[in-house]
């Protein structure tokens, strides 16, 4: 049977430790009905040969290794990658994230037979490693109620994401590899790290966005490009970058247009302009700004499912 579905784990100067886990969620899979892309953005040590022949000895040979030869964003390193991939859809992780148990792939593929979503997303377990491993807080969006199948609201979800920066993490999110392509083509060049902000061109397209509420990741919080104090200055300017690169490709889009006005309302304009822009279009006050800064994220994750993957990882 053709495979349905490639596990693309996009890594930089990876933690040997770390990428031994995340290998190790994919080797606890009760399926073996998967392809792997191991994606390095040119990487000095890319630990290839020993994550092949881990995977091997865990009956996992679908496997395909590509290194960037300079450094370029984890944007230009998950295109170039999934250029090579040969299934329907792509499941994105990084060293440190983990697939939720041991079902998540057969769960999977038994839900892209029967919805064929274009892009979806699951819940997911925000971990913290150390001292040692404890599920912590966490989980995007704050908002998941538009996305809810039986009463989806596209409307709502563009501006959750465009005004509002609810974003979805892009750990273990699924997409259609041609949906995929075109939005990393349109991004390269502008956005360099944010892969995930795809998901906000989408909405801007109206490409359904499914939500699925089932723990399917183990997302490591702390250390990556979103969770990082120090990082999180650079996405800011990622977003920005984003933010432009969709008014000049969408300049007739009226949320688009409310976004780009209010992130790039700078001091130049008058006070009453700026005012205005600050109160009408993102206004801090409003009831979802308020429930959005005051709001206490879960913590999902049964930690039992989380020691399985560091035992798994320490064996041979």
């Amino acid at each position: 049977m053709e495979k349905l579905l490639t596990v693309l784990v996009a890594q930089y100067r990876p933690d040997p430790d770390a990428l031994r886990r995340t290998l190790a969620s994919l080797a606890m899979q009760t399926t073996r009905d998967f392809a792997v892309v191991l994606a390095d953005d040119s990487s000095p040590q890319p630990f290839f040969e020993e994550s092949r022949s881990y995977l091997a000895a865990h009956g996992i040979t679908d496997v395909k290794a590509l290194r960037m030869q300079e450094n370029g964003g984890t944007v230009m390193n998950i295109l170039s990658a999934a250029l090579r991939v040969e299934t329907r859809w792509v499941l994105t992780l990084s060293p440190g994230d983990y697939l939720y148990d041991a079902e998540t792939l057969a769960w999977w593929l038994e839900r892209l037979q029967a919805d064929a979503p274009r892009v979806a997303f699951g819940k997911q377990a925000y971990y913290t490693p150390k001292p040692e491993p404890t599920p912590a807080p966490g989980e995007t969006p704050f908002d998941r109620t538009p996305y809810d199948p039986a009463h989806y609201d596209a409307a709502a979800i563009k501006r959750n994401l465009l005004l509002y920066d609810d974003g979805i993490s892009g750990c273990g999110m699924v997409y259609e590899r041609d949906l995929l392509l075109d939005a990393l083509h349109t991004m390269a060049g502008h956005v360099r790290l944010a892969e995930d902000f795809s998901v906000r061109l989408f909405a801007v397209r109206g490409i359904r966005i499914q939500r699925y509420d089932r723990l399917t990741t183990w997302y490591e919080y702390g250390e990556g490009v979103s969770t990082n104090e120090n990082a999180r200055r650079r996405m800011a300017a990622e977003w920005s970058a984003m933010v432009e690169l969709l008014h000049r490709e969408y300049p007739k889009d009226r949320t688009m247009k409310l976004a780009y006005a209010y992130f790039f309302n700078d001091r130049h304009k008058s006070r009453l302009v700026r005012g205005v822009i600050g109160r009408l279009i993102v206004p801090q006050n409003a009831p979802f700004k308020k429930a959005q800064r005051s709001w206490q994220p879960p913590t999902n994750g049964d930690a039992a499912k989380l020691r399985a993957i560091y035992e798994t990882a320490a064996q041979p």
